[in-house]
């Protein structure tokens, strides 16, 4: 056997197969670089990006289209599918509440933006590009106006309720005798009264509609619901997505993990063992006893969303070989230490340990939540769902939701262990890890670099790439639980458990195995970054962009593919990369955040053709579970591209042969993005991070490669790089012009110059010389011109324009950012607008006019502003003159103008037209005022929105239009804070001991625009708050739109009673509420908690293994026999703060069963006793034993429930349990699990079957469907019965197609096993046996038929033979014959040296018949043998006899001589002869039996027959009757009708054809359960052991 250091080895190679040597690792702190030593110029460098140039980047344009559930359409044209919604009873078709909104392109952070500002948020996105949001029955009843005027709004409808329930429920709705599991999801914006009363109103229909519910603010599990529970929910608006429960399992195919650390620290040479990191683990349960554990457990194992209370690992010890794997100190076997072996970690246990069966209550959101509460930022699992495989569910949301909301936290899935099938979801999340496993080689398995065809491959159902890894997990040594009863990993060393009989180590395999080693590498990546290159919290994505990056093309270089993902984790080619054996520089990048349409540009200089990796990775939003499985997931959709030095364009993704390629398009689908190229060519490379749909988001980017970030200045400009208040001036008239810009690269530019060019006329304005600008750093200069022509004015603004700055981005390389362009449209001089100061007074200057445009509103005092404007003609003759204006607009950070969200409305103090006198003369200008105000505010409750408003007036002669003068006016509305708190519910406030005391403050706010408030809670004993409906005493809510009002739930924990607080201690709360945004608003509410008296108590009943049961209504009914003794556990313990005195009572529904009731570790009474008092402390546990006897006169089906009523005072707790005399049909199964087959031969194996059960079974079975060219039976009968506490053996008999490969063969033999008991209740086994084929010689000669009777003799006859390797191994072949006296016989060739699988060689067989040779048929007999001894393979050699015959010659006359002629030997005349004398003596026995007369009346009566009673003419008469009832019949009866009859009355045995060649079948056909196919290849197997 393989010893289990192989296996480290094996891992070792695996993770760190670049390193050879240990390499001392020094941190070294500058510009955030690390280096491994400053004395190898070639070691490993890692650095943050420096010196990314901004730059804009294409936002795609909307599709149009809306992906539902039920197809694609556009809503313009056609209208939304609403399903089948009059089938499944619902009253309508559309949720009132929840509604979509189309945007016109993928830019959806602007839509976020303005439905903030109208209070509305964002629940889920449905691609492409539309949002779901829920509105207020109040808002809702308003219509989609609001939202439909929205710039970027395209489209607004309700959403159809049936989009809400997954199509795989469909089948079942309106169905009557279906119960399912259901997934709840609440709405995202349900408040905490909504979620509250969702809650109460599921729990209601227990027992009506479902039987079981558990509820969080994520999540709402239903168990066992019937259908129309889900017509209820999909037309409420609290419910976002309804789906089936999920069946999760844990991921193994022989369940085993991997461990190797060792090799790791001495790879790495500093200790990446796991110190300092906690990580999250989730499986079937803990040997928490284990030594490998020991002191790092950080908590008791954590119950609260497993199905039990126990945390044992007493199955599989699935768990426990997984942790190990992972964090194990080897203390019983150094060889299986794990990966991070100094990490710590917290357990979460899901498995039912009564069953084994994997079950979560809640949320994935909460329990992420609650482990990153305490202390993780890694959190693993090894277990996934069976159904909705590939599926984005609920639950691959709920983890893409945290890490979005938690980006620092990392989340890793097993993929799964169902092949081609599919990846299980929820590792099919976006932002999950997802990891298959690959070969180890270890304990003679299949050799290491392929991936293990046990493991899930992808895509996903929309297309994405998963899993991300594999890593081994194929026979790895790791922990084994002494408590598990159903291990079946194979032993791996030879320690052992306390009892000295249990293995402490065991190996299993499957993607189970392989997740907890990537967790390891993980744990390691997130140290190595924390201490080494000095990130005090890596992000999550950063890890597994780092991870990928990284990341070995195992097998066929053809990364990406759904089988590997993006290949084999390598974690020393993660953090220390080679090519070459040259060590490659790291770069990397968290730090910043893209909005759509927007990208980073990463400039570098590459030495060398070492290659490059770069990876970019983010955490998505979540995407939605109700849209069409098919269309992507993706919401925020970045690109990653890599352009060469010659200009060649790389894009994310794009691959053929395991690199990238220079062509292709962006991808579109996953959320992490790959590029390498495997050979660089030195120079300028830049790498592009681009934002072209979505919303605002973070990424993690990765480099290796041997390269330096070029250090350069990059001048840009920015929007309204040239500003003038005036862009429509007079001839002569002086504006002004602000122009600025940005130097958005890290390095300075030195001095440089800027030109002012006007394009129209030819003429600069100006040149100018500038002070270095240093990174990021802003300039602005202005100047006065004064257009010395009318017309259209383009100026252009360029900068560096004597190319005295080396820029990343110029007129010579990149994109030429340096140049804005602005028109001005100059007027003759004729008429002029002039905006009056507020005083009425002109402006004396430039200054003074610039002001007098511009009004500074407070929202708080007004909502208004006016203008007075004077209006001059300054011709020579009297005119009349109008005023146009634009509409008001609001200008965005970007300068652009969009309209904004209020109305607002002008009013002139005097109406158009006016008609003024020529200038100078008295009545050549008029003042009038222009109102400007905002109609949608209100001064006592709804300010004016913030913002920089501006509209446009034109004066102009009406007679003239082309004589003209515009001016801008602006308006400022100041941006107003406003904070008002109410508390609520404070009165009497308290709770008992562990429950929470509930209040809210109800926070307004009262300022005009959007604000969020930080509130913060705390006591004076730091009891747990929860703020919200977060988990922590912090939260931040909003953005609140302006006056919004918002009740924030406060919950205060009273400390268990175990804490000692009495009923009536106080304690106080103080919470302080704060704008964020200004810091010194905050309002502080006080209140006082209450310690009320509790009497909470719990009680549970369970068996004497302390299996709990459930409600007696929906728990199965407990099998017991007659006389047997049945002992019920009741526990009793006092939750409560005072001491509590119970009654307990236990009654029998049968008086026949009687009933003793006493407490644990007490003898029984002496009798029946059915009461017992309970007195127990606050804390205290008590147990009480019910015992009762099955009487033996019980019947079989007979039920006795057992109820124990415990009272304290008027509260009155039920428990009961069923017992029930019911047959048990245990059936218990072993098999040797494989067939050892050679080709040519059958191979046999059995599976032994024992009746652990009480009644008798009817075994009945079945071969399931078998592959092609496949025969295979059952050796014994295919149905017999079983008594109690049999044994009965199933043999199986299987043969091959020749040329079968050898190996373990992917395809298996199902044996379907189904036993029925005598009440006809039936369970069914299937037992699938492995198939391994040996290394085969199968020699084969065959024949083809011709003619060789009657040869001449001395004369040569001439046929072929074929001689076929039928096997899977080449050998050498010999032939050889038997002698056959008077024949010569050659062979040619008589020996072949290779013949193939497969191949066949013809063979030339000469015959010659000589004189001696004897007349008639004779054999002649061939040999094919192989040259290979059987020792070495299986060998099956084969012979072929062919019928031949020489020419007849004879000189004989007479009668011998006719027959000689005829060709019949001479001793035919003999057997003539006598032949003839037979017949002649029958001849005459019949002749007298016919003619002599009857001497006696006997002789017609046979002897015994009845008619030989009665006197003997009675008896002749009788003899002689042929009368019959009925017909008539002739009186005679001839001879050929005796003898019929008489033969009829003789048993026959039944004929059956056999095909030729095989066995004879046995006197009574075929045996039982036999098929003639069966026959054919087993008939021989069946004579050996019932043989004659």
């Amino acid at each position: 056997m393989t010893s289990h250091k192989q296996v480290c080895l094996a891992v070792t190679l695996f993770l760190f197969s670049t390193f050879s040597h240990s390499i001392p690792l020094e941190p070294v702190y500058v510009e955030k670089a690390f280096s491994l030593s400053d004395e190898d110029s070639n070691a490993n460098k890692w650095t943050m990006f420096q010196n990314p140039s901004p730059s804009d980047y294409p936002v795609f344009e909307s599709s149009g289209l809306i992906h539902t559930p039920f197809g694609t359409i556009d809503p313009l044209y056609s209208e939304l599918p609403v399903g089948p919604w009059q089938k499944t009873g619902l009253n309508e078709p559309y949720d009132k509440r929840l509604h979509i909104v189309q945007s016109h392109d993928s830019d959806l952070q602007s839509l976020e933006d303005s439905l903030r500002f109208l209070g509305i948020d964002i629940i889920d996105q449905i691609p492409d590009n539309s949002v779901v949001i829920s509105l207020s029955e109040e808002y809702s009843t308003r219509g989609f106006e609001p939202i439909q005027n929205l710039p970027q709004v395209r489209w607004v409808g309700s959403i159809p309720s049936m989009w809400k329930i997954s199509q795989s429920l469909f089948s079942l709705l309106g169905t009557t005798d279906s119960l399912i599991d259901l997934d709840v999801t609440p709405s995202p914006t349900n408040s905490q009264e909504e979620n509250a009363d969702l809650i109460r109103e599921i729990n209601e229909l227990e027992g009506i509609l479902h039987q079981f519910s558990y509820c969080d603010m994520h999540l709402c599990q239903i168990s066992s619901a019937e259908s129309l529970l889900i017509t209820s929910l999909a037309a409420d608006y609290r419910v976002l997505r309804i789906e089936p429960g999920q069946v999760i399992s844990i991921h193994n195919s022989n369940a085993s993990l991997i461990s190797g650390a060792d090799y790791a620290r001495t790879i790495s040479g500093t200790n990446l063992t796991g110190t300092g990191e906690v990580i999250g683990i989730s499986d079937t349960g803990l040997d928490v006893d284990h030594g490998d554990f020991q002191g790092r457990l950080r908590s008791p194992i954590f119950n609260l969303f497993g199905p039990d209370n126990s945390g044992a690992d007493s199955n599989s010890g699935h768990g426990t070989h997984v942790t190990s794997t992972l964090l194990g100190d080897g203390s019983g076997d150094s060889n299986a230490t794990g990966i991070v072996p100094q990490a710590t970690f917290h357990f979460y246990q899901l498995e039912v340990d009564s069953s084994g069966i994997l079950a979560r209550w809640g949320s994935l959101y909460e329990m992420f939540e609650h482990s990153h509460l305490n202390d993780a930022y890694i959190h693993t699992n090894s277990w996934g769902s069976d159904n909705l495989v590939g599926d984005y569910t609920s639950d691959s949301r709920s983890i893409d939701w945290f890490t979005n909301d938690y980006p620092e936290f990392l989340v890793i899935f097993s993929a799964g262990d169902m092949g081609d099938s599919g990846v299980s979801s929820p590792s099919t999340a976006k932002n999950a890890l997802s990891v298959g496993a690959s070969t180890t080689g270890a304990f003679d398995s299949e050799s290491m670099g392929q991936v293990s065809n046990e493991s899930s491959s992808g895509p996903t159902s929309d297309g994405r790439i998963k899993p991300d890894l594999v890593a081994p997990g194929v026979m790895i040594c790791s922990a084994r639980a002494q408590e598990a009863d159903l291990a079946v990993g194979g032993d791996c060393s030879n320690s052992l458990h306390s009892d000295d009989s249990t293995p402490k180590y065991m190996t299993l395999s499957g993607s189970s195995m392989a997740t907890p080693v990537v967790a390891g590498a993980s744990a390691m990546a997130r140290q190595f970054l924390r201490e080494e290159v000095g990130i005090s919290t890596p992000s999550s994505d950063l890890i597994r962009a780092l991870l990928v990056n990284g990341a070995e093309d195992i097998g066929e270089q053809d990364v990406p593919n759904h089988k590997e993902g993006w290949g084999q984790l390598n974690i020393s080619n993660s953090l220390f990369p080679q090519s070459n054996g040259e060590n490659l520089s790291v770069f990397y990048d968290q730090e910043r955040q893209l909005m759509p349409g927007h990208s980073f540009i990463y400039t570098f200089e590459v030495s060398g053709e070492n290659g490059l990796d770069a990876t970019l990775a983010w955490n998505d939003r979540e995407g939605s579970a109700s849209a069409d499985q098919n269309a992507s997931r993706l919401v925020n959709n970045l690109d990653l591209i890599v352009t060469s030095p010659n200009g060649d364009e790389f894009n994310g993704n794009n691959f053929a042969n395991g690199f990238s390629q220079s062509s292709g398009q962006n991808d579109q689908l996953n959320n992490l993005e790959r590029i390498r190229i495997p050979s660089t060519q030195p120079g300028i490379w830049t790498i592009q991070v681009g934002h072209s749909g979505g919303y605002s988001q973070k990424f993690s980017l990765v480099l290796s490669a041997n390269a330096e970030e070029r250090q350069e200045a990059d001048l840009t400009i920015v929007p309204n790089s040239i500003f003038s208040s005036n862009t429509s001036p007079l001839k002569g008239d002086t504006i002004s012009m602000q122009l600025s810009w940005i130097n958005q690269a890290a390095a300075s530019t030195g001095g440089y110059s800027i030109s002012l060019h006007d394009v129209t006329d030819g003429t600069d304005i100006g040149t100018y010389s500038m002070p270095s600008l240093g990174g990021g750093g802003i300039e602005t200069y202005s100047i006065y011109h004064s257009f010395s022509t009318t017309g259209l004015h383009l100026v252009r603004l360029t900068l560096d324009y004597l190319s005295e700055v080396d820029e990343l981005n110029d007129e010579n390389a990149g994109v030429n950012n340096n140049v804005f362009d602005l028109q001005f449209n100059v007027t003759e001089i004729g008429v002029r607008i002039t905006p009056l100061m507020e005083d009425g007074s002109h402006p004396s200057d430039f200054q003074e006019s610039e002001s007098a445009k511009n009004r500074n509103l407070n929202p708080s005092l007004a909502s208004w502003a006016n203008f007075q404007l004077e209006l001059l003609n300054e011709g020579t003759s009297e005119i009349t003159v109008d005023l146009l204006y634009s509409p008001l607009q609001i200008v965005d950070d970007f300068g652009i103008l969009n309209t904004p969200l209020d109305e607002w409305s002008r009013t002139l103090s005097e109406p158009a037209p006016w008609v003024l006198s020529p200038f100078g003369e008295s009545g050549d200008r008029v003042v009038i005022s222009l109102n400007l105000t905002d109609e949608d505010a209100d001064l006592e409750s709804r300010f004016a929105l913030p913002g920089f408003f501006v509209t446009d007036l034109t004066l102009f002669d009406k007679m003239s239009p082309t004589i003209s003068h515009s001016v801008r006016l602006s308006v400022d509305v100041d941006r107003v804070e406003g904070l008002f708190t109410v508390p609520a519910g404070t009165g009497g406030l308290g709770a008992e001991p562990n429950q929470f005391a509930l209040f809210t403050i109800s926070v307004k706010n009262i300022g005009n625009g959007p604000t969020e408030y930080s509130i913060s809670c705390e006591t004076e004993d730091r009891w747990i708050v929860h703020v919200g409906s977060s988990q922590s005493s912090e939260v931040t809510i909003g953005p609140l739109s302006r006056l919004q009002f918002v009740p924030v739930p406060i919950r205060v924990k009273v400390p268990p009673s175990s804490s000692g607080l009495f009923a009536g201690a106080t304690n106080q709360v103080t919470c302080v509420t704060i704008s964020v945004n200004d810091p010194t608003l905050f309002t502080t509410e006080t209140a006082i908690v209450e310690v009320l008296e509790s009497q909470i108590f719990s009680t549970i009943l369970s068996d004497s293994n302390g299996i709990e049961f459930g409600p007696v209504a929906i728990s199965d009914s407990r099998a017991v026999l007659n006389g047997e003794t049945v002992t019920t556990v009741l526990s009793i313990t006092n939750k409560g703060n005072i001491p509590l005195d119970f009654e307990v009572r236990a009654l029998s529904s049968s008086n026949t069963w009687p009933i003793q009731v006493f407490f644990l570790n007490e003898d029984p009474p002496a009798g029946e006793e059915t009461t017992i008092d309970v007195a127990l402390n606050p804390g205290d546990e008590s147990r009480i034993i019910i015992r009762t006897i099955v009487p033996l006169a019980a019947e079989k089906g007979e039920t006795n429930t057992i109820t124990v009523k415990t009272t304290l005072g008027d509260n009155i707790v039920t428990n009961a349990t069923v017992l029930e005399v019911r047959e048990i049909t245990t059936l218990d199964v072993q098999s040797d699990d494989v067939f050892s087959i050679a080709l040519g031969r059958d191979g046999n194996a059995n599976i032994l079957l024992h009746n652990s059960g009480n009644v008798p079974l009817l075994i009945d079975l079945t071969m399931g469907t078998l592959p092609d060219g496949w025969s295979g039976g059952f050796l014994t009968g295919k149905t017999f019965s079983m008594d109690m506490n049999r044994d009965s053996v199933i043999s199986i008999g299987l043969q091959l197609p020749s040329g079968t490969a050898a190996g373990t063969l992917s395809e298996k033999v199902p044996v379907i096993i189904e036993s029925t008991s005598p009440s006809l209740s039936k369970e069914t086994i299937t037992v699938e046996m492995e198939v391994t084929v040996l290394p085969s010689i199968w020699i084969d000669v065959q024949f083809d038929a011709v003619n060789l009777q009657g040869l001449t003799e001395g004369k040569e006859s001439t046929f072929t033979l074929q001689a076929h390797n039928l096997g899977n191994t080449a050998s050498g072949v010999w032939l050889d014959y038997e002698e056959l006296k008077g024949w010569s016989i050659q062979l040619d060739p008589k020996n072949l040296d290779d013949l193939s699988p497969g191949e066949h060689v013809e063979i030339t067989v000469t015959i010659t018949p000589r004189q001696s040779a004897e007349d008639g048929l004779s054999q002649i007999t061939i040999h094919a043998n192989s040259t290979t001894e059987e020792g070495q393979v299986s060998v099956t050699e084969s012979s072929l006899s062919i019928d031949v015959s020489k020419s007849k010659s004879s000189n004989k006359g007479g009668i011998s001589g006719l027959f000689e002629a005829l060709g019949l030997p001479a001793w035919t005349i003999s057997i003539l002869f006598f032949l003839a004398i037979a017949g002649i003596v029958s001849l005459g026995i019949r002749t007298r039996q016919e003619f002599q007369p009857v001497g006696a009346d006997e002789e017609l009566i046979p002897r015994g027959s009845a008619l030989q009673a009665g006197t003997r003419d009675e008896r002749r008469a009788a003899a002689l009757d042929t009368s019959t009832t009925g017909d008539v019949v002739t009186g005679e009866v001839s001879k050929s009708e005796i003898q019929d009859t008489l033969q009829s009355m003789v048993p026959t045995l039944p004929t059956h054809q056999v095909p030729e060649g095989a066995l004879p079948l046995p006197l009574t056909g075929l045996p039982d359960g036999w098929t003639m196919d069966q026959w054919v290849a087993y008939g021989h197997l069946w004579w050996e052991q019932n043989g004659p």
